[in-house]
């Protein structure tokens, strides 16, 4: 193993657990910490077995182990992107609902929120 190899797979080892113990604390986020616990020991497996991700690689028909990893990269990319573009929607909606709503409720109380100060 190499000094990169040895060190790199000590940090996401440490991450690793570290994910662990979160999972056992907060019963709330699961998923998250198991799918960042999930994304470290895979990362951690990658390093210390290229080769692996290289005949993965292979078997799904690309010719690199180094293309593969990018185009997963890409894939998450883009799925990320879209799903905080969706929560950033829906979070705008939320607020024009939530104004409207502030002012139709002044509105029948025949004040504004301007003469209150």
């Amino acid at each position: 193993m190499t000094p990169f190899q040895f060190v790199s797979v000590s940090i996401l080892a440490t991450l690793f657990f570290r994910e662990l113990l979160e999972f056992r604390k907060d019963a709330v986020v699961h998923r998250i910490h198991w799918l960042r616990g999930l994304i470290w020991l895979v990362a951690a497996l990658a390093i210390a077995f290229p080769n692996g991700v290289q005949n993965v690689a292979e078997a799904v028909g690309i010719q690199r182990g180094a293309d593969f990893v990018f185009y997963l990269f890409v894939l998450a990319f883009l799925v990320v992107t879209f799903y905080f573009y969706a929560r950033h929607v829906r979070t705008q909606r939320q607020i024009t609902q939530l104004v409207r709503g502030l002012a139709l409720r002044e509105a029948r109380r025949g004040g504004s929120l301007q003469a209150e100060k």
